[in-house]
């Protein structure tokens, strides 16, 4: 298999510290995945291989040309043409076409006659507007998304580095990004924490505190020896256990000794029988051998107490966490009614719908299809051209942005200003249960990443007096990493009040306990 890239010793400072430990190894032409919980420096270390960012240590080498798609600037120039960075070539076939075409214009286009009809099929594969002079300001969310993602698939010998990329993307643009990595024999690197786009990768790289670990397969393959290595974590930290048991035993077994050896010494001096000075030389002996001993079960005991602490550590950052939203349902009754309802935009169609407690609904369709707005019609932040709806009990609204808690606030004031029965001391001991510690409770709420905040957004919820009787989530899952897509659909799919879910990922939506879907779709 040829190699791509090759990196050694890599790593950059910020503030004088570094961000993980140097990192070396070799990407291949494959297929290959770059995952780890948010704020571990993903990102960073795709842009120092797309050479955007300069290492502190370290060197890249790369055997064949990469092009990088970022995760927030993906586009350039105003119309479809620009961003494709095709514009030369297309006003020169342009000119052609026109007949006004130059002899720079035939030497510039030889041997690429087939490159119009490359653009366009790429773009109707994508689902784009056919018009390659469309404006770039036009166009949606997922649909700039699939532009970038066009103008990278373009260069069918340039190995890919694409920071997550299926962001946007609804089930066919998600779907669509799949087949064409498949296709591109060029290799590429995604960051990506889609489990469905992640059973179809070659090879898997996770970041951590510890450095680049690699799992030479799919997700399946990782997700079985993650299994396997907590399991062994977690059986590493039961012999620990039992050895400082039996060493506690075999402590008080030698003082139980100890002691009966005193009580007999102290009758002999009493009887007389022995001289006082042989007496004492054996005692000091014995105390002295009782210390030792003393000394030596207290050393193993602590000793084997650190690597209990090293392995509940170790368990503490790997298995997965659970949190859990206590609302307790009055029997089936109804939480959401919509008759008639008109969107102002996306799906035409009157809507009408019941949803009882208890049932979780899975608002489907593509990009522009009204989802979003319906969501928002419900939690009254904008309103219908016609019709009537209701939510009955409380409800809570949550963007991608979840925007429940003031992110201007230092995390753990953010918590006691949305719940003041918790001091602020009291929010940071919980944000610690979920790895959010020391100066991260201090910094405001809007620096941490995604899976930080929304862990900081269930514990508000979940700390509710009134926990919510209807939730809708317009997609959650976006930008969160995989333990805390775990941690939400884990809550989700034991929830028991109504819930309204917007999201693309196939895996997550299985894992939410859906019990009746509204498609948006089909009109």
């Amino acid at each position: 298999m040829t190699a791509a890239c090759h990196f050694s010793q890599l790593n950059i400072e910020f503030n004088q510290t570094a961000l993980f430990p140097p990192l070396s190894g070799t990407l291949f032409c494959q297929k290959n995945a770059l995952v780890g919980n948010n704020g571990k420096g993903k990102s960073v270390l795709m842009r120092m291989l797309a050479q955007i960012l300069t290492p502190t240590s370290g060197h890249i080498h790369w055997n064949i040309p990469f092009i990088h798609v970022d995760q927030l600037t993906r586009l350039t120039g105003n119309t479809l043409i620009d961003a494709l960075g095709i514009s030369e070539l297309y006003q020169a076939f342009a000119r052609i076409n026109a007949g006004n075409g130059t002899l720079v214009d035939f030497e510039l286009v030889e041997d690429k006659w087939h490159y119009p009809a490359t653009w366009q099929s790429l773009l109707d594969s994508a689902n784009l507007p056919i018009s390659m002079e469309t404006p770039i300001a036009y166009l949606s969310g997922g649909e700039r998304t699939r532009l970038a993602l066009c103008r990278a698939f373009l260069h069918p010998n340039h190995f890919l580095l694409l920071d997550e990329p299926d962001n946007h993307l609804d089930t066919e643009g998600r779907q669509w990004l799949s087949e064409k990595l498949a296709q591109h024999t060029a290799g590429s690197l995604v960051i990506t924490h889609n489990r469905t786009l992640l059973a179809h990768m070659q090879n898997i790289l996770e970041l951590t505190d510890k450095g680049l670990h690699e799992y030479g397969g799919n997700y399946a393959l990782y997700d079985e020896q993650r299994k396997f290595e907590l399991a062994a974590i977690e059986a590493e930290s039961e012999r620990l256990d039992k050895h400082i048991r039996h060493e506690k035993q075999q402590q008080q077994a030698t003082l139980q000794k100890a002691a009966q050896r005193r009580k007999q010494g102290e009758k002999v001096r009493s009887s007389g029988s022995q001289s006082l000075l042989l007496l004492d030389m054996k005692k000091n002996r014995a105390e002295k051998r009782q210390s030792n001993v003393a000394e030596r079960h207290q050393r193993v005991i602590g000793d084997l107490h650190d690597q209990l602490q090293q392995s509940q550590d170790k368990i503490i950052h790997t298995k997965p966490q659970k949190m859990y939203l206590k609302y307790q349902g009055d029997g089936r009754k109804v939480t959401v009614f919509a008759a008639d309802l008109h969107l102002p935009y996306g799906y035409q169609a009157p809507l009408s719908f019941t949803a009882y407690s208890g049932e979780h609904w899975h608002i489907k369709g593509h990009n522009g299809s009204g989802k979003s707005t319906l969501l928002k019609v419900l939690a009254g932040h904008i309103q219908a051209l016609s019709g009537e709806y209701r939510i009955s009990g409380e409800f809570c609204y949550l963007d991608q942005h979840l925007n429940l808690l003031d992110k201007s606030l230092p995390v753990a004031e953010a918590l006691h200003h949305y719940q003041p029965a918790f001091t602020v001391e009291q929010w940071r001991t919980q944000l610690g249960m979920l790895r959010i510690r020391g100066d991260k409770s201090l910094q405001p709420l809007h620096l941490l990443s995604g899976g930080e905040q929304l862990k900081t957004t269930l514990l508000a919820l979940t700390h509710s007096p009134t926990p919510p009787a209807v939730l809708l989530l317009d997609e959650p899952d976006n930008h969160l990493d995989l333990d805390s897509k775990q941690l939400l659909e884990n809550l989700l799919n034991e929830y028991q009040g109504t819930l309204f879910l917007v999201s693309h990922d196939n895996v997550f939506i299985e894992q939410c306990n859906i019990t009746h879907e509204l498609n948006l779709s089909s009109q």
